[in-house]
Parts: structure tokens; C-alpha cells; sequence
């Protein structure tokens, strides 16, 4: 179907706007992925990968660097551990003393466990007063 004013074929119109972008877009991106792997692959060509011989060397050299580095970091840090261990950096604060404590569960024994309780927790109380004066 050809307008009839300008014999220019009609241009099919979507009821959907912007429709075409939408394709337009994901073609775009798509011609995109499709050069950046295009080249990838030429560049992938183009290194010069080590003989066996070299990569083992690579590989070897590598490794000792780590081992030595791993030594001398495990001598820092025990001599380190000593020096501050040996000054008093480490030591453990005194432990807090704790009383234990017995509830009876029977209700006939209740009210002597709860004098029980009174007084252990009175002893403790006098006993913190005292150790902090």
C-alpha cells in the first residue's frame, strides 16, 4: 500500500510506542557483545604463552616467595607475641568469684530457701564491699 501523495510505502504503525526502540536497543547491545568477543578472540591469539620449561620456573619462584614471606611473618609475629606477653600486655584480668546458689522447688521448703538466698546474696554483697575498699 503506497500513499497516495507522496508513492512512499506506508510505514506500519505499532500501538505500541516506542516499540522499535526497544528492538533497536537490545540490537544495539547485541552488535556490541559481538565485537567485544570478536575481539577478545583476536587478542587471545596475539599472546605468547611460556614454554613448560618457563611456566614451572614461574611457578617455583612464585612459590618460594610465598613460603619465605609466610616464614618471615610467623618470626615477626612470635617474637612480637613474646616481647608483649613478657611485659604484661597478655595477662588475664583475675576472674570474678561467683556464689551458686540453690532454690528449693518444693513449696513447703520455700520460705527457708528464700532466707538461704537472702543471706548468700548478703554475704556476697559484704564480701564485694569489703574486697573493693
Amino acid at each position: 500500500m503506497a500513499d497516495s501523495k507522496t508513492n512512499k510505502p506506508a510505514e506500519k504503525k505499532t500501538g505500541k510506542s516506542g516499540g522499535n526502540r526497544f528492538v533497536a536497543y537490545f540490537t544495539r547491545t547485541g552488535k556490541g557483545l559481538a565485537a567485544f568477543f570478536a575481539g577478545m578472540k583476536a587478542e587471545t591469539k596475539r599472546i605468547m604463552w611460556p614454554d613448560r620449561k618457563r611456566l614451572v620456573q614461574s611457578t617455583a619462584t612464585v612459590l618460594a616467595i610465598i613460603v619465605i614471606a609466610g616464614v618471615i611473618l610467623f618470626a615477626v609475629d612470635s617474637l612480637l607475641g613474646g616481647v608483649l606477653s613478657a611485659v604484661g600486655f597478655y595477662t588475664p584480668a583475675a576472674p570474678a568469684e561467683t556464689t551458686a546458689t540453690t532454690v528449693a522447688t518444693e513449696t513447703s521448703a520455700t520460705e527457708p530457701a528464700v532466707a538461704e538466698v537472702a543471706e548468700t546474696t548478703a554475704a556476697a554483697a559484704s564480701s564485694e564491699t569489703t574486697a573493693a575498699n
